[in-house]
């Protein structure tokens, strides 16, 4: 799949408050960065040429001009950041899905890449940014959390929200064309539906023992109540510093489960239905509790410098 992500004027008069438009520079030097950012442990970074079953995506920026990779499990995904790509060589046995964005920005793309072929992942003769590796089918998550609701240091928390009153087909939250909804999106969608559904933990913007929710697909875009007499949930790249806020309390039943509470206020927690409407309720059941999984997708980092073995 080449999907374009480009954040156009559409998606800013789709949410409430709106999504501006963002600009693309060629990445900055950067400094030296280990690859493997998360995973399910099912493709793990191996030296090159140890075995003739690899994965090897050749970059300018990594030493030797290449980061191999092996699958040790029927499958697995593993998020990366190896900069500088322009070429993926799959010496698997089966195909191998591969996600990559622009050297600095939000524009991803999605290719698949089969037994014993060579694609370019080249963006405009200036390399790209391989962020996912994944051979499927993998597993999703369907029972207890498998993240947590806090703020990363040198590796940002990325986390996805699958709400708790829909076990049987699991919906989780995301940004799209038309605002905030939830949606059935598992780890085996296509890697933008999974970015739209992930977000970056950070230090509540007004309150830092609470959280805010940065958008993994649009940087610096939040998620956010609105005002009104019925508040509803919208994103923003201006966001209100206390509506973009939100405070997690745990859920004894289903057990891991969290509400997140609105800081501007109290009485609204963030909600959903069975249609994937969401918005915030003064009702405390199972619609209103939500399950935080290590995020579906990993956007990269607009900086770093691949190191291989």
């Amino acid at each position: 799949m080449h999907r374009n992500r480009l954040i156009t004027a559409a998606l800013a008069t789709a949410t409430a408050a709106g999504l501006s438009a963002f600009t693309w520079a060629q990445a900055p030097a950067a400094s030296a960065e280990i690859p493997i950012t998360a995973g399910d442990g099912g493709i793990v970074e191996q030296t090159c040429g140890t075995t003739p079953v690899q994965i090897r995506v050749d970059s300018a920026n990594a030493t030797g001009g290449k980061v191999c990779f092996g699958l040790v499990k029927d499958s697995g995904w593993v998020a990366v950041n190896i900069t500088g790509s322009y070429g993926v060589v799959n010496n698997l046995t089966v195909p191998v899905t591969v996600a990559f964005k622009l050297p600095n920005g939000a524009v991803y793309w999605s290719t698949t890449v089969n037994p014993g072929e060579v694609k370019t992942v080249d963006v405009n003769r200036s390399g790209s940014t391989v962020v996912e590796l994944q051979v499927s089918p993998v597993t999703s998550p369907t029972g207890p959390s498998t993240g947590q609701l806090t703020p990363g240091g040198e590796q940002p928390t990325v986390v996805s929200l699958r709400n708790a009153a829909s076990t049987t087909t699991p919906r989780v939250l995301r940004v799209s064309w038309s605002g905030v909804v939830s949606d059935v999106i598992n780890r085996n969608s296509g890697f933008t539906d999974r970015l739209d559904a992930s977000f970056i933990v950070t230090p509540g913007l007004s309150n830092t023992k609470c959280v805010s929710l940065e958008s993994a697909a649009y940087p610096g875009v939040f998620l956010q109540t609105t005002d009104g007499t019925a508040p509803t949930v919208s994103v923003s790249s201006t966001p209100d510093a206390t509506a973009a806020t939100w405070c997690a309390t745990a859920v004894s039943s289903p057990a891991t489960s969290v509400r997140l509470i609105s800081a501007a206020d109290q009485r609204y927690a963030l909600s959903t239905t069975t249609a994937g409407a969401v918005s915030v309720t003064t009702t405390r059941a199972a619609d209103s509790a939500w399950f935080v999984d290590q995020g579906l997708a990993y956007p990269g980092t607009t900086t770093g410098t691949t190191t291989g073995k």
